[in-house]
């Protein structure tokens, strides 16, 4: 019972960790969008420039004139001017793809855990000496 109690904690440590990563964000790749458009869909997004530097926002808003790119930083939204001329792609958050993925990065794992559950089988008999050998 006790290698059992040791097996539970180890898949809650397990499922906990897969959890609090599941946050993943899928850019899509095949379709990019201008800043103009990023801004109307007020969606995550990922930004690669001429200086071959890529740059995540949470989102892209329109004020006066100028496009910003609005980051999280310490819970609080702050806002980055962008420069059009060093911007060479825009990719919006593709919500499907990400749902999928976050179901991929929780089921497999829980899938794998199962098969291992069910196919598991101890090498020490029950009742027999921990130092003997079968």
């Amino acid at each position: 019972m006790k290698n059992f109690g040791k097996w539970l904690k180890a898949i809650a440590l397990f499922l906990v960790t897969v959890i609090l990563f599941q946050s993943c964000v899928v850019y899509d790749l095949k379709r990019p969008v201008t800043l103009k458009q990023a801004s109307l869909e007020q969606k995550k997004v990922k930004i690669k420039t001429k200086a071959n530097q890529t740059i995540k926002y949470h989102y892209i808003s329109f004020e006066d004139g100028n496009y910003y790119g609005v980051k999280r930083k310490s819970g609080e939204f702050t806002k980055v001017k962008l420069n059009d001329t060093e911007i060479i792609q825009v990719l919006s958050q593709n919500k499907s793809g990400s749902d999928w993925a976050t179901v991929a990065a929780i089921a497999l794992p829980v899938i794998a855990i199962l098969i291992l559950a069910l196919t598991y089988e101890p090498s020490i008999e029950i009742g027999s000496p921990i130092g003997q050998a079968n």
